[in-house]
């Protein structure tokens, strides 16, 4: 991994949602059959994101809004609450896979106010449905407080047939130490 990984909280974002100087991630193929969905503002999920991908040889799907966040936490924050208070962010949806392709999609998101990130709300709102007989789980990146709510915000976004699997969430100080228990918690994902 040639990622430099940003480190505790607010850390520091280049003001595109990590997409600054690099294209958004889209590995697709034609054979796959796990994909990776997720979003990163500073790059921790990210970073773990790649990782995920790697072990699975999963396709990645990075999820982008219209309007980044801003390089600024307390800005950042400010619009993040205004947001759950009132209308989540607008994604920019492009070259969408087809979700049929897939038995097990994973789902990775920074924890903000103990529930998923707003851009993973919008893409659970619009596309939760469309993970009705597959197998879903989701990894997450926190400050400190734990998940929170996520488990339960995944599971009131996608159909009653969707089979929810045990999550994953770490401290965003810890990434780098807990890299083989997330390995593990892949690999044991992939395999129920």
């Amino acid at each position: 991994m040639n990622m430099k990984l940003p480190k505790g909280r607010g850390a520091v974002s280049d003001g595109q949602d990590t997409n600054l100087t690099v294209a958004p991630t889209r590995f697709i193929t034609k054979d796959a059959k796990t994909l990776v969905i997720y979003f990163s503002h500073s790059g921790n999920t990210e970073y773990q994101a790649r990782i995920a991908q790697a072990v699975l040889h999963a396709d990645s799907y990075e999820l982008v809004i219209k309007t980044p966040y801003p390089t600024d936490y307390e800005a950042t924050v400010s619009r993040a609450n205004q947001e759950q208070a009132g209308a989540l962010p607008h994604l920019r949806v492009e070259d969408l896979p087809d979700f049929t392709q897939y038995d097990l999609v994973l789902f990775g998101s920074p924890i903000w106010r103990m529930t998923l990130a707003n851009p993973m709300q919008a893409f659970l709102k619009q596309f939760g449905q469309q993970m009705g007989g597959k197998k879903v789980a989701e990894f997450t990146t926190h400050a400190g407080y734990g998940a929170g709510t996520a488990q339960q915000v995944l599971q009131k976004l996608t159909p009653v047939s969707t089979t929810i699997l045990s999550d994953y969430t770490v401290k965003d100080t810890e990434i780098e130490k807990t890299t083989t228990q997330f390995k593990t918690w892949l690999h044991q994902t992939e395999e129920k």
